[in-house]
């Protein structure tokens, strides 16, 4: 329990702070309030996450059980080619390796230092979502909280861009976490009989939003 309240603190650095996963070209283009937000934070759970980072934390937990880098590798790379828009790809490497780094030291678990090694030069080893079910396995977690600590921290993420930029106020944001509780647990419910290679998810206008960021005049996140 202490494990899991850890890695889904927002003080955890992670570095998912500094992303909006597209949210920011929404504003841009005119979510104005917190009900417009809390229909996408839905349709980013239910139509993206469950299918891909969540979906990909739950194999990496049970790769992980079963001793088998190699397959938690092809589980990384499957999901960093599902990541489509090239901001985001490149956030999720760059949060998912410094929480690696900072996991090694953390736990001492010699297969946390051994994966980030295999990532050391590449282009699609170290999402966040496998760093974290990493730590989570790392920290005696099964997989369940694993993925329900991924998806709260995407929903936290998501809602602490949105106050930033605007769209709502701190007790705003803390009732939209609470309110969507039951849809993380659905969005997690998905990935129990979905095998690896199901890592995908249909979400064609987050997508297009977190690809048109790049091209923004200017930007508050990295993503």
């Amino acid at each position: 329990m202490l494990a899991a309240l850890q890695l889904g603190d927002s003080f955890f650095p992670s570095g998912m702070f500094t992303q909006s996963h597209g949210l920011e070209q929404f504003v841009a283009r005119g979510l104005r309030d917190a009900a417009e937000l809390a229909e996408l934070l839905h349709c980013y759970l239910l139509d993206q996450a469950a299918y891909s980072d969540a979906l990909a934390a739950r194999w990496a937990v049970r790769a992980m059980v079963a001793a088998d880098l190699d397959l938690l590798q092809t589980i990384d790379q499957r999901l960093t080619a599902f990541k489509l828009a090239p901001e985001a790809r490149a956030a999720s490497l760059r949060c998912g390796r410094q929480m690696l780094h900072l996991g090694a030291l953390l736990s001492g678990k010699e297969e946390l230092k051994h994966y980030a090694d295999r990532g050391v030069g590449t282009r699609d080893l170290g999402n966040q979502a496998v760093a974290l079910a990493l730590l989570a396995w790392s920290a005696g977690l099964d997989e369940e909280a694993a993925v329900a600590v991924e998806l709260h921290g995407f929903a936290t993420s998501l809602v602490s861009a949105a106050v930033r930029l605007g769209i709502c106020d701190h007790i705003g944001a803390q009732r939209l976490i609470w309110q969507a509780r039951p849809v993380i647990a659905a969005a997690g419910a998905v990935g129990r009989e979905l095998h690896w290679r199901d890592i995908g998810g249909f979400a064609p206008i987050i997508e297009q939003m977190q690809c048109r960021h790049a091209y923004a005049e200017t930007h508050m996140f990295v993503s």
